[in-house]
């Protein structure tokens, strides 16, 4: 953006008419300049497709015709043209990438019923560090578009334990949907006297909050904690997943408080507006992952399940059985 504000500046100078020769180093600067600072600066240090340099050369011809309207150069046309062949090369390109994402999705499908890990391991090859980012909106929309018809994602020889039945999880989420909503109308409505623009990207922000609270649900409900017979997988809607081999449960502990914060602790029953149950420790910290491809490395894991005896006892007859 500091280049593009360089370049408004000097098509407004008083005498940018005078100098024949400014128009066309402004469209090198926009055509050439901004797409190779894009690769030097973004796709080399996060290792993104080539590829992606198109999106900047199309933004450059873009502010190219914007702050040049009425100045006709040969550079311009050559460049609109080549756009057009380079559009026509990238929805190709991306129909060839969206089916090797089909395909990915198909085979991870026939070893988990978990959608999100699915997506993500179809996604990885071809996305690389954008797929967390891609997956998280991706499943805020497949979520927050789910009925209650839609059944839980686990498969047949995994025990699930859910979290929304007893914790007041919906009627609390409910609530907050609601109040987003009222707030958004009367956000909207204040800030239209003053900037109607501003008004509407507020109210888009606040519709999209109330999404991803919807979507939340939805996947707290359908992707419930799993015992498999190896590992304990505990999953929190759209935002945190790992899976813990048994071996690796230290203790598990019963809890009415939340635990004491500290850098090796997380609690995940945050995110259900309630207090956790179950404390898990683990013989070594392990990787928690989370949305947009965050993740942090814990000791202690606070979680929250409707049947905390139950899944302890299916803990220790698993254990007393290996």
């Amino acid at each position: 953006m500091l280049l593009v504000g360089i370049e408004r500046a000097v098509v407004h100078r008083a005498d940018f008419g005078l100098h024949p020769v400014l128009p066309t180093a402004v469209a090198f600067d926009l055509l050439v300049g901004l797409p190779t600072l894009f690769y030097l600066c973004v796709v080399r240090r996060y290792r993104l497709p080539v590829s992606t340099v198109a999106a900047a050369f199309g933004a450059g011809l873009a502010f190219s015709h914007w702050l040049l309207p009425s100045v006709e150069l040969p550079v311009l046309a050559w460049a609109g043209r080549l756009a057009a062949v380079g559009e026509i090369a990238v929805v190709s390109y991306g129909l060839v990438r969206l089916r090797r994402v089909r395909q990915g999705y198909r085979a991870a499908r026939y070893h988990s019923a978990d959608f999100i890990d699915n997506l993500h391991a179809a996604c990885q090859p071809v996305l690389g560090r954008l797929t967390g980012a891609v997956v998280t909106e991706l499943a805020v929309f497949r979520y927050a578009c789910l009925g209650a018809w839609a059944p839980p994602e686990a498969g047949a020889t995994e025990q699930a334990f859910s979290s929304h039945h007893k914790s007041g999880f919906v009627a609390v989420l409910a609530t907050f949907a609601g109040l987003s909503l009222l707030e958004a109308a009367a956000a909207h409505l204040v800030a239209s006297h003053w900037w109607p623009r501003g008004a509407w990207v507020l109210t888009g922000l606040s519709i999209y909050s109330v999404l991803w609270l919807l979507a939340h649900g939805q996947a707290v409900r359908c992707r419930p904690v799993l015992l498999t017979g190896t590992a304990l997988v505990v999953r929190v809607g759209l935002v945190w997943r790992v899976a813990i081999v048994k071996k690796q449960l230290a203790s598990v502990q019963a809890i009415t408080e939340v635990p004491a914060a500290a850098p090796d602790t997380l609690n995940t029953a945050r995110l259900l507006f309630t207090p956790p149950n179950l404390l898990l420790t683990l013989a070594e910290p392990q990787r928690v992952h989370g949305p947009y491809g965050l993740h942090r490395t814990v000791r202690h894991l606070a979680i929250y399940v409707d049947d905390p005896a139950g899944l302890v006892q299916q803990l220790s007859v698993g254990s007393s059985s290996s």
